[in-house]
């Protein structure tokens, strides 16, 4: 029996990830849930003073604060729902970078356009500064008020894959710790190779199979022109092609 040939399955490209993450209210639960509370009963109050006398079937007249009552009320409700919103965007954090959802569009900082990332106790925020996938300067404030889950994701992640652009303490004051359950899963596509160009030469990639991929920034590399280090530090050796 001949022996067939078997392609290997380490040439497959490992799933890329990335974490979704919602915005949290910075304002006090319990004034949101008092002034919801507040609102709907005084709405209903009014509801009943302004139509509760044609249900008993009673002749007297509709009282005359019923109206300003429900005004009020849905005023109250309004504001209770304004306050326990927050103007905070979503945020991504995972194998491309950082992304902000906006209109349903990605904005991505990738791991390899960022400058530093900078924790600052004053503010108590963090820092994230360099460019997007399409060269423009980006700079995005992450407060643990309204984004724990993907403050704390960002550092983790930049501290693995871009260890020395990171400045943060490790026992940075108000800096949440990033846990397995945080945020939303999610898978993302292959990267686009096509049409970037070799971090090393500055070569456009006109072919697929020409490219490399930094597993740790997502650099890439002409397949003949890959150095046995990254710029983020990370081992490239053995993805060098051999020279046809």
């Amino acid at each position: 029996m001949a022996k067939g040939t078997k392609k290997s399955k380490s040439s497959k490209t490992k799933e890329r990830r990335e974490r979704r993450f919602m915005p949290r209210a910075t304002t006090s639960p319990m004034l949101v849930k008092a002034l919801g509370g507040l609102g709907a009963g005084a709405a209903g109050a009014g509801v009943w003073a302004q139509f509760g006398h044609g249900l008993m079937d009673s002749e007297l007249p509709p009282y005359a604060f019923g109206p300003w009552l429900i005004g009020g009320g849905a005023v109250a409700c309004g504001l209770a729902i304004w306050l326990g919103t927050s103007g905070e965007r979503v945020l991504r954090v995972g194998a491309g970078g950082v992304g902000v959802e906006s209109g349903g569009e990605v904005t991505r900082t990738p791991w390899y356009g960022i400058e530093r990332i900078v924790w600052d106790p004053a503010t108590v925020t963090l820092s994230v500064q360099g460019s997007d996938e399409s060269g423009r300067e980006t700079r995005l404030l992450v407060s643990p008020r309204s984004h724990p889950e993907a403050l704390a994701w960002i550092v983790k992640e930049a501290r693995e894959r871009i260890p020395s652009l990171v400045d943060v303490p490790e026992e940075a004051f108000g800096l949440p710790e990033a846990r397995a359950s945080d945020g939303e899963p999610l898978v993302m596509d292959d990267v686009q190779v096509v049409g970037r160009r070799c971090a090393a030469t500055d070569r456009i990639i006109a072919y697929e199979p020409d490219a490399r991929v930094c597993p740790r920034c997502e650099r890439v590399y002409y397949k003949l022109e890959v150095p046995d280090e990254c710029e983020c530090g990370g081992s490239l050796q053995g993805m060098r092609a051999a020279a046809e």
